[in-house]
């Protein structure tokens, strides 16, 4: 038998998966990804316990196959988080995680001193704290003796491969996320790199996802128990792995994965950029598969909404709260809930931005609750979908939808009505380790492109279809009062922010 494995750096879990060429999943092991949290509530990543359970996740797969035949191996991984190594391959510094935001000053000064739309018009980023160059600033402005000792800067699928064939390339997907990457050209944008002060010569070389980075060296082969000489591909961004998975590669394909957040995604053909639509705060960066793009939103807060809803209002289970949800009227009575809970990423980022349940009265009741949130959460994400086609000037063609979500079909149906589109929902167990393979496959040999990949991959659909009727009202509140709702208390949440400046 022959596999491929995908390798998914989570900012959670570490895993290894293996899986035959038809997308079916023989095994996979998984090993937690440690945070170290450090003052000002500062986030970071050890490279050597990453590297370490990737060893241990690898070990448990390869014991597992025995003589099984791996064709091909591929890294998907988190974004912005780095590893600086010296010519010894040890590290400088620990990797700073991307959801840490203190290079926020940095991120000003890209803004103050190159331009955002100059930045925007050749990254395709707006400036701002995730961006992996603003990690490597901040380690060098703090250490830069230790910096100038510098030979590779890795973000962490090319660290992992790195660590697997002592060959240092990253892929188009997680080289973007640098924010140091010229969009159309796909190379390394030397002006940004000159203001940075980061000499180019650090930097990973460059490839497409699937291409060829080496192969597992001896030493490599002694701590993972891969065989010597098994060829390592370039993997991708993990959710736009996981998007690839899913089948989503054609122009106007949308890829909702729902779990603490929702990220959404759609592919496009040509950059979607557009000095204009800077404001709406979207990417629009390099794909994995066939030299497209994808331009990305964010619903920040939405299964972390119903988690808190559950704990400390409802003090019921999930599947409870879900049930309760289903037994109210579509409308929740007149009950509509914000899902701001954690700022709104887009369209139009303002972190102050704050969760809010409006029209509460006494005549409601906790399942009115339940369902205004599942329905603003389908509000908030139809809203980003309906921009993402404003600022791309094309329809959405299919929603596939991904993450846990998908499990209660009272959800699904609620957002095929809401969107007023066809909802397919794919039951894969692990969708990021799942693209990585498949990119992996395609390196191979094993697929001729990424359509023959996904064509290949066997996977059961549950497709919900919107119900006209249902989805007439639900667009009557929409329009009528969801789409106000944001814009009717945007300025008062900055004065309830001023009540808690220098509060603990």
């Amino acid at each position: 038998m022959e596999y491929l494995i995908g390798i998914d750096i989570g900012t959670t879990n570490c895993k290894a998966a293996a899986y035959t060429k038809n997308g079916a999943l023989h095994m996979i092991a998984s090993r937690p990804t440690v945070t170290y949290y450090v003052e000002n509530n500062w986030a970071e990543f050890d490279p050597d316990q990453i590297w370490q359970a990737a060893q241990e996740a690898l070990k448990e797969v390869i014991n597992e196959l025995g003589d099984g035949k791996i064709a091909g191996i591929a890294v998907a991984s988190m974004g912005a988080a780095g590893v600086l190594l010296d010519e010894n391959d040890q590290w400088i510094h620990r990797s700073i995680t991307w959801f840490d935001t203190r290079t926020a000053d940095i991120a000003k000064w890209w803004r103050e001193s190159f331009g955002a739309e100059r930045v925007y018009e050749l990254t395709g980023f707006v400036p701002n704290p995730v961006a992996g160059i603003t990690k490597v600033q901040w380690i060098r402005d703090k250490m830069p003796e230790d910096f100038k000792r510098v030979k590779h800067w890795l973000s962490m699928q090319d660290y992992i491969a790195y660590r697997l064939t002592g060959k240092a390339a990253v892929d188009l997907s997680v080289g973007c996320r640098t924010m140091a990457l010229d969009l159309r050209k796909r190379c390394w944008e030397k002006d940004i790199l000159e203001h940075a002060g980061i000499p180019i010569d650090i930097c990973s070389e460059i490839k497409p996802s699937g291409e060829l980075v080496g192969h597992v060296t001896p030493k490599a082969s002694q701590v993972t128990g891969l065989a010597e000489g098994i060829p390592v591909f370039t993997g991708g961004m993990d959710y736009v792995c996981g998007a690839f998975a899913c089948g989503t590669v054609d122009k106007g394909h949308v890829l909702c994965a729902i779990g603490t957040s929702e990220q959404i995604l759609m592919v496009v053909d040509q950059p979607a950029i557009n000095i204009s639509t800077i404001d709406t705060n979207f990417t629009c960066v390099n794909y994995v598969a066939d030299d497209k793009y994808y331009v990305a939103g964010q619903v920040i807060s939405s299964g972390c909404i119903l988690e808190w809803f559950c704990k400390e209002i409802a003090k019921e289970s999930y599947d409870k709260v879900l049930n309760e949800a289903e037994q109210a009227p579509l409308g929740s009575k007149g009950l509509f809930m914000l899902p701001h809970f954690r700022g709104k990423y887009t369209p139009g980022a303002d972190p102050v931005a704050k969760g809010a349940f409006f029209g509460l009265t006494t005549f409601h009741t906790r399942d009115c609750m339940a369902r205004a949130i599942i329905e603003g959460l389908c509000f908030e994400a139809t809203l980003i979908i309906e921009e993402m086609e404003q600022v791309t000037g094309q329809e959405v063609q299919s929603i596939h939808v991904a993450g846990g979500a998908t499990k209660s079909a009272f959800w699904m149906q609620m957002k095929a009505d809401i969107l007023g589109k066809r909802i397919i929902c794919l039951d894969i167990p692990e969708v990021v380790t799942l693209g990585a393979a498949m990119l992996a496959g395609i390196g191979a040999g094993i697929y001729k492109n990424a359509t023959d990949a996904v064509e290949q991959i066997e996977r059961k659909e549950l497709i919900y279809e919107p119900d006209k009727a249902r989805h007439l009202e639900y667009r009557k509140i929409y329009e009528n009062v969801y789409k106000h709702l944001y814009t009717s208390v945007k300025d008062i949440n900055y004065k309830i922010e001023e009540t808690q400046i220098g509060r603990s």
